[in-house]
Formats: structure tokens, C-alpha cells, sequence
């Protein structure tokens, strides 16, 4: 609508005064340029949008606007925000008082009544508020509330598109499969409410030990844990799995403090002693698998699910990789 008005108007647009009134009620920023990117207009809304004062920057070049500088860079968008369902389509990533802020622009070149071009107007929207919520959305519908991983409905849409991708790419890609030893007992001698802070603990542990926007860590039901790691093969991820031991045992004896009785129960953290009497030992239990052409995800999952079941036969060894 904008640019059909502006256009149709016979009248010279740096001077005319309906277009301006027009641009000034927009709640989006307006910038119009010159053929030489000089910047001769800009609505009311501008300044607010970009929080910048723009007086010193009339009849200067444009590309002198941080904002503007930024737009002619080949920015990378993020893949989560850039994918999202909605379709937005972020122009640039500009930062505004130490935040990422997201913009749409749209660019409408301006004619003379010959034809030739005069110029160009900007509409500049920042749609942070609304990439945000469908972030906010969208990771609604992907993690488990309790841990805070992505959920196991997630992690099978994943471990598919990573076996593709392997497969296609010949990447190397592993998996963890990862079990919280005695949980049931720990749960119903101290309470779900205990047990759902060793849920949550464990997360932690998790996701401090993995890549960021790389691996993926899940939840894939009750105290069972998996961890999907692209291009790591099988032994290397041995390093993962030690980290989030040892953030597992770093932390878990304090975390302890807060949910047990000194009256009532041993905190040493290697034995802990339950009601009902005997001891048994807290921690994590971590098989390991690696994908080879062919295999598909079902098998993967059976293979770090039988190796973690042999580690939690040797608690002293409390890694084990499929088939060694």
C-alpha cells in the first residue's frame, strides 16, 4: 500500500508533504534514500526502532548508519531462527544496547515520472518480540519441562536427519545412552519431588558437557538419557561421556545436601544409605555406539542401550562402547 501510494503521486517525493504524513503515522521505520544512498527522510518511528538519533545523519550517506552497515554485510542467521515455521524473513541482526535484536526490512525503489530512479525508500520492522515467542513456541513443543533437554519425540525426528546426513556425507556420528543408576530406589525412599531434581541435575550435567548448537542432548523417558554427537566417532566421544561424569559427581553430593537429612541419611556420596536398609550407590551409566552405513536408528539405540547395560554391570567401569 505504501509504495502504490508513494509511487502514484506525480509530485516530486523528497518535497511532498502527503507522502511524509503518510510515513510518519507508520509504527515501522521509514527511511527514504537518494540515487547517491544519501538519506534525505526518515519517519517519526525510525529512531525509536534502531534507538539511535538520527538528526546528524540527514543528507549523509546512509551506509554511515550502523544499522545500514550492517544490513550490506552477509550476515549468518542462525539456523534455529532462521527455519522457523513462520517464515519471517530477518534482513539483519543488529545490536542494540548489548542485545541481538531482528529485523525485516523491504525496499522499495523510487521513480521519477520518466522512469529513472531516484532513489529508494526503506521499511525497517524490528520483529524481535515476535522471533522470540516462536522460539518460545517451538521449544515448547521440543523439550521435556523436567530436564530441560529436548524431548524424545525430538530426539527420533533428529537421529533420523543426522543418520541421513552421515550417510550421504560419510560424517562420523555417535550416540549416548545414559541411565541414572538406583534411581527407583532413590525415588521412593526420598519422594518424586527428590527424584525430580536428580532429573533436572542430571540435565544440567548434560547440557554443560555437550556443544552448544552442535550435539544434542534428550531425555528419552524417566531416568534415561541419550546424546546424539555428529561428527564424533565412537571413541572420541568417550570425552563427552567422561564430562558429564564428572559433572554428574562434581555436583550431585551437593545437590544432595539440599534433598536429604543429615539425621537420616549417610551423605557420603560414593554410598549412600536408603531407608530400608543396604547401600546403594548414585550415579550414571553411559553406553556408547557409533554409526557405519546402513545401520539404522532403532539398531543404533539397541546398541548404546546394550552398552550401557554392560557398564552398569561393572559400576567400576561406568563407560562401555558397543562391542568392545
Amino acid at each position: 500500500m505504501v509504495s502504490a501510494e508513494f509511487n502514484d503521486l506525480g509530485q516530486d517525493f523528497f518535497d511532498n508533504i502527503e507522502i511524509k504524513n503518510l510515513l510518519n503515522s507508520l509504527d515501522e521505520g521509514a527511511f527514504v534514500i537518494d540515487k547517491n544512498d544519501n538519506l534525505v527522510f526518515y519517519n517519526n518511528s525510525a529512531p525509536l526502532v534502531l534507538k539511535t538519533n538520527l538528526d546528524d545523519f540527514l543528507n549523509k550517506n546512509v551506509n554511515l548508519i550502523y544499522y545500514f552497515q550492517n544490513l550490506y554485510k552477509e550476515q549468518i542467521i542462525p539456523a534455529h531462527i532462521r527455519d522457523l515455521a513462520s517464515g519471517y524473513k530477518i534482513s539483519n541482526i543488529y545490536i542494540i544496547e548489548g542485545q541481538s535484536h531482528y529485523f525485516e526490512n523491504e525496499r522499495i525503489e523510487l521513480y521519477d515520472v520518466s522512469g529513472e530512479i531516484r532513489g529508494a525508500l526503506y521499511l525497517v520492522r524490528d520483529i524481535t518480540k515476535e522471533i522470540i515467542l516462536e522460539i518460545s513456541l517451538c521449544n515448547e513443543i521440543k523439550l521435556d519441562n523436567l530436564s530441560g533437554l529436548y524431548n524424545s519425540k525430538f530426539f527420533h525426528e533428529e537421529i533420523e536427519r543426522e543418520i541421513s546426513r552421515s550417510s550421504r556425507y560419510g560424517h562420523d556420528l555417535s550416540l549416548l545412552f545414559i541411565d541414572i543408576n538406583n534411581f527407583k530406589v532413590f525415588n521412593d525412599t526420598l519422594g518424586h519431588k527428590a527424584g525430580d531434581e536428580v532429573i533436572k541435575f542430571t540435565g544440567e550435567s548434560l547440557k554443560k558437557a555437550v556443544r552448544k548448537n552442535i550435539d544434542l542432548a534428550c531425555r528419552y523417558g524417566g531416568d534415561e538419557f541419550i546424546v546424539i554427537l555428529p561428527n564424533t566417532p565412537a571413541k572420541r566421544s568417550t570425552i563427552v561421556a567422561n564430562r558429564i561424569l564428572s559433572n554428574f559427581q562434581n555436583g550431585f553430593k551437593e545437590k544432595l545436601k539440599t534433598l536429604m537429612s543429615d539425621e537420616d541419611y549417610d551423605l557420603n556420596f560414593d554410598n549412600i544409605a536408603l531407608n530400608g536398609g543396604g547401600s546403594k550407590k548414585i550415579g550414571l551409566s553411559i553406553g556408547i555406539t557409533g554409526y557405519q552405513k546402513g545401520k539404522s536408528a532403532e539398531i543404533l539405540i539397541k546398541e548404546a542401550d546394550i552398552a550401557m547395560y554392560k557398564a552398569k554391570k561393572e559400576l567400576e567401569v561406568p563407560i562401555c562402547i558397543y562391542g568392545e
